[in-house]
């Protein structure tokens, strides 16, 4: 299906041979904060000169921090802050009451301290490190030569800000949990306590999932102190790995800086068309209702992830369920069916997409976002129906209930949009009319946005 006008391809290019934006202005935040739930957060933080983003000018918010990502994170923040870092610190034992700190938080930080398990020899070719005043030797962190934050880190270290378990391994490129993160900050407001104005929002936290731990105290003090929430069904979930956007505002309730609201972005690209290297799901596959797989396979290759694994391969790996497409694919993706709902939706698919790459359930996404995202050059698998015709529904058995489901459903890769003409440019897997050639093409936003609208359903890749 192609526009009636032809000005769309030639504004952007050669269709797909190269990515194509407009020259972009002075940059201000990065554009992948554009309607993040944390925008205002990371960009109080930039305007503070605490955090930044990568050198292709994003910011990556639901990526996990790195511990190395955090020790030097909240090294340039304590920095900022006005502390003089010192790298042969005394760690200090509180035993009395400040203005700002709670007396349970001091003992309990105490508390902590006293309760670390340290070698008292290092293991051979271990440095030893000796904290003035504590009278302990302990083996100083070994894993970090290759580490761009290790003098931060080993300054942190000396100043008891970071958590000990006896091992002398930092290991910096591992991702940070929520619950080290909390131990971290905690650490640094009972190290210099005169620096925060915390006080406590809450008496008693509603978490549940803290008993036994050794970060317990962190996070519920922390907690008390309106520093860190649960996620609101009553867990922390301490072990999961904390995104940088979630980091970000950590810092800030630490921090106590004012939200900046009037966050500026670098304008947006009016014409953006993804090089997308074509993948049929017709031939020579014959996957007739794989058209979600292979269109996710088109735009994890687009952005250069999975080059080497064939539609195949990819569907072979990708989860299958009985009936329920909440949990993986129904059926067999090479097999139609009249009783069932031969599809995956996009929560499972996102997921096992990210097996290769930086993929994302991009569901409930208004059409704007929808442009931003592919004009910022990220392809996204939408969810439409097939020819583009007027959804028509069918009653399925869903794990033994029915549900009426659109039955014509059929998944596309959008990758390109061209904003002076609300086109967008559209990588089809189903060929079925020429199976032996490339199927892109244009398509007006005037047929596009109501039926992506039907559902929301998508997954963009990044």
């Amino acid at each position: 299906m192609k526009p009636s006008k032809v000005c769309a391809a030639m504004l952007c290019g050669v269709f797909g041979a190269a990515l194509f934006t407009t020259p972009a202005l002075a940059a201000a935040a990065p554009n992948d904060l554009r309607h993040h739930w944390a925008q205002t957060q990371v960009y109080t933080l930039m305007e503070h000169g605490i955090i930044a983003g990568y050198s292709d000018h994003t910011f990556r918010p639901d990526q996990p921090v790195t511990r190395q990502e955090a020790a030097g994170l909240v090294y340039g923040l304590l920095e900022e802050m006005g502390v003089e870092l010192d790298d042969e610190a005394e760690i200090p034992v509180f035993g009395g009451t400040t203005e700002d700190i709670p007396q349970q938080v001091l003992e309990d930080w105490e508390k902590y301290h006293s309760s670390l398990q340290r070698p008292s020899e290092p293991e051979e070719g271990e440095e030893e490190t000796t904290i003035p005043g504590n009278d302990v030797t302990f083996p100083t962190y070994t894993d970090l030569d290759d580490s761009w934050a290790k003098d931060k880190i080993l300054c942190l270290e000396a100043n008891g800000v970071l958590p000990e378990d006896g091992t002398g391994l930092f290991r910096p490129f591992q991702n940070l949990t929520r619950g080290e993160a909390a131990q971290i900050l905690y650490n640094s407001i009972c190290r210099w306590p005169e620096l925060f104005s915390l006080t406590p929002v809450t008496e008693s936290p509603d978490i549940h999932d803290m008993d036994g731990r050794p970060d317990a105290e962190a996070v519920l003090s922390l907690a008390r102190l309106g520093v860190v929430s649960g996620r609101g069904d009553g867990g922390y979930y301490p072990d999961d790995s904390i995104s940088r956007a979630e980091f970000s505002v950590l810092l800030l309730n630490l921090a106590g800086y004012p939200l900046m609201t009037d966050v500026e972005f670098d304008p947006l690209p009016v014409c953006t068309v993804i090089p997308t290297p074509y993948i049929s799901q017709v031939y020579p596959s014959a996957a007739w209702v794989g058209c979600e797989p292979t269109s996710l396979l088109m735009g994890l290759k687009a952005k250069g992830y999975a080059q080497n694994v064939t539609l195949d391969q990819f569907l072979a790996d990708l989860p299958k369920t009985s009936s329920n497409p909440a949990k993986g694919f129904v059926g067999s993706p090479y097999v139609p069916s009249e009783t069932l709902r031969t599809t995956i939706y996009p929560a499972p698919l996102a997921e096992y997409g990210r097996r290769y790459g930086n993929v994302k359930d991009f569901s409930g996404k208004s059409v704007e976002e929808l442009r931003e995202e592919v004009l910022l050059g990220n392809p996204v698998v939408i969810y439409v129906t097939l020819y583009w015709k007027q959804p028509y529904y069918r009653n399925f058995n869903i794990e033994g209930t029915t549900q009426s489901l659109l039955r014509n459903n059929h998944a596309v890769l959008v990758c390109g949009y061209d904003a002076t003409t609300q086109y967008y440019y559209i990588a089809d897997p189903y060929n079925i009319d020429d199976r032996y050639h490339d199927y892109f093409y244009w398509i007006s936003a005037d047929v596009l946005d109501p039926l992506y609208m039907v559902r929301q359903h998508a997954v963009a890749i990044e």
